[in-house]
């Protein structure tokens, strides 16, 4: 009895331990800009694809439905001006008036850009919002039901800024997901790190 219980134990932990290694980290940059990073840790990955869009960056990979990218997003002078500057001045005098400072790189810009720009706006239900405009990333998420049927789409974000005029949009989404799903997608997107140094 001993025996199966000592061989039940090593089997647990050598399965838990299995999945704790399996967890790979993947980081990306934008080139253009020195000391500009992020990182992710995900065990459904295996490579990310990526390529330029204009001044943009952009990485992609897909498995087994899950679809995961990353978008490096370069603001233009005007955007910079329109999108961070202005609003910026104007968040900082109200944040200074309850005795708190406004952060340099504050992911509530990318947030409401990414928000109100979305494609697919209109077909967004059940959508979500969390983290602070102080904190490294804000998130969203949000399902959109295709025509009517009986796909659901879930989709979740995570947003950052770099140096005031780069925008980083994390978008994860996958048909019809399982509650485990679900959970590893929020995973996914709580291992978010920032570097900017």
């Amino acid at each position: 009895m001993y025996l199966k219980k000592t061989l039940f134990a090593l089997v647990i932990i050598t399965i838990l331990s299995f999945n704790i290694l399996e967890k790979k980290s993947f980081e990306f940059i934008y080139p253009k800009q020195n000391n500009v990073k992020i990182s992710l840790s995900s065990d459904h990955f295996k490579k990310f694809e990526k390529e330029w869009r204009g001044s943009d960056y952009y990485y992609y990979a897909e498995k087994d439905g899950f679809i995961c990218s990353v978008l490096f997003y370069k603001l233009d002078e005007e955007e910079k001006l329109s999108l961070v500057e202005v609003p910026k001045i104007q968040i900082s005098e109200k944040m200074k008036e309850s005795g708190k400072e406004f952060p340099q790189n504050s992911p509530v810009f990318p947030y409401v850009y990414f928000k109100n720009n979305s494609n697919l706006k209109k077909m967004e239900e059940n959508d979500i919002s969390w983290g602070e405009m102080t904190d490294d990333f804000m998130f969203r998420k949000n399902e959109i039901n295709l025509q009517g049927s009986k796909i659901i789409q879930n989709h979740m974000y995570g947003y950052a800024m770099f140096n005031n005029d780069l925008f980083v949009i994390v978008h994860l989404s996958k048909m019809n997901c399982t509650e485990n799903e679900l959970k590893e997608m929020e995973e996914i997107l709580n291992s978010l790190k920032k570097v900017d140094k």
